[in-house]
């Protein structure tokens, strides 16, 4: 199996990415995480360890941080994080090797959002998974002050510069602009698997039914059931996107 490192530059920020890759892959898995919410468990491999159980499972798997997570450079924004997974996808279709896989992109909570709206411009995207995916981050009160929300990421260290961002409204605007639900129809006529924990205790179910009534077909929904918020970690809903991602067209 082979792990390789690439890297990226989006707004001139040094990204890094990691894609694992197993023999003759017929699908390559990229990765996209959401917003940490608190340390890291012992034992916990993160998305690195998610990204080499799928390619144990026999799919070619693509990982990083975005801007502002962990090491990463830069300040958390909803349109940063866009511009990342763009770059990063700009990153695989330059390399020599693993270029011409077909790719499907799965994002958790705030990186599922940011997967939707980048998927649904994007034509060499072949399907898409979200797990634990908001419908829109207004949808249930899930956010109802911008300010304190900046503050909490401020405490949670993925917004580092006091001086940012410059305009608070405007930062907020990319949170509620092109809310997931209203976006995830335009990924339609490829496959859409959307997967929740019904006790998730961060972003109820109900996001998931509305995303489901606003996707295209063909779409699936996967109820997890006394699934919590970090899907990745439960092995029914690896088992179940393994499955998914197994038949799908560009795997055949």
């Amino acid at each position: 199996m082979l792990e390789r490192r690439i890297a990226f530059r989006p707004d001139g920020l040094a990204l890094d990415g990691y894609a694992v890759v197993p023999d003759d892959p017929s699908l390559l898995v990229v990765l996209c995480h959401g917003i940490p919410g608190s340390a890291r468990d012992r034992g916990d491999e993160g998305y690195a360890g998610f990204a080499r159980d799928l390619a144990s499972r026999g799919f070619a798997a693509f990982w990083f941080n975005f801007r502002g997570v962990r090491g990463s450079p830069g300040e958390f924004s909803i349109g940063g994080w866009m511009r990342d997974l763009e770059w990063a996808l700009d990153a695989l279709d330059a390399d020599a090797e693993i270029g011409g896989i077909p790719r499907a992109i799965v994002g958790s909570s705030a990186g599922g959002a940011v997967a939707i709206a980048v998927a649904a411009g994007r034509a060499d995207v072949v399907a898409l998974a979200t797990l634990a995916t908001p419908a829109s981050f207004t949808y249930g009160e899930l956010v109802s002050d911008p300010r304190r929300l900046l503050q909490t990421f401020r405490n949670t260290g993925i917004v580092h510069d006091p001086a940012f961002p410059p305009d608070v409204d405007a930062w907020w605007r990319e949170f509620v602009e092109n809310a997931p639900e209203d976006v995830i129809g335009k990924v339609a006529p490829r496959p859409v698997l959307i997967m929740h924990g019904d006790s998730d205790e961060v972003i109820p179910y109900p996001h998931a039914e509305r995303l489901y009534i606003g996707a295209g077909e063909p779409k699936e929904l996967v109820r997890i059931p006394a699934g919590a918020h970090q899907l990745r970690r439960d092995p029914r809903a690896v088992d179940a996107l393994g499955d998914w991602l197994a038949h799908l067209p560009a795997t055949r």
